[in-house]
């Protein structure tokens, strides 16, 4: 209500005999950029926001009952560093690679067999054993 009282006493009092003059960008000192400014001024704006490091998520094991393989890299190819059981919580570094997870710290996952909630600072990131074929 103050709000529109305040508007309502400044609309009452204003001078309608002068009218706004309205300038051009010259003569406010201002010059429009090229094209080719603004292409690069939001290319620049879109490579610092893609550069931001991803959020690290909260997850757990959810599988059958059975143990979870963590993997050396994003696939079953890659060699089996350790498993995990389930119910196990983990943070995750927000990476993503064809159905696998990375986990903080190392290793990855498949992202078919988490779950996503609140996980304590308890928890914390796993290592990947060196992997050897």
């Amino acid at each position: 209500m103050e709000t529109l009282a305040f508007t309502h006493s400044y609309v009452a009092y204003e001078n309608l005999d002068s009218e706004p003059k309205l300038r051009s960008l010259e003569e406010l000192g201002l010059k429009i950029p090229s094209s080719a400014w603004i292409g690069l001024a939001g290319l620049a704006v879109a490579v610092s926001v893609m550069a931001v490091p991803a959020e690290a998520h909260a997850a757990y094991v959810s599988t059958n009952g059975g143990r979870l393989n963590v993997r050396c890299g994003p696939g079953i190819e890659y060699c089996v560093g350790r498993k995990l059981h389930n119910g196990t919580h983990v943070r995750l570094t927000g990476r993503y690679k064809n159905g696998w997870a990375q986990i903080k710290g190392g290793g990855w996952v498949a992202s078919q067999w988490l779950g996503y909630g609140h996980v304590s600072s308890s928890c914390g990131g796993y290592k990947c054993r060196p992997c050897y074929n």
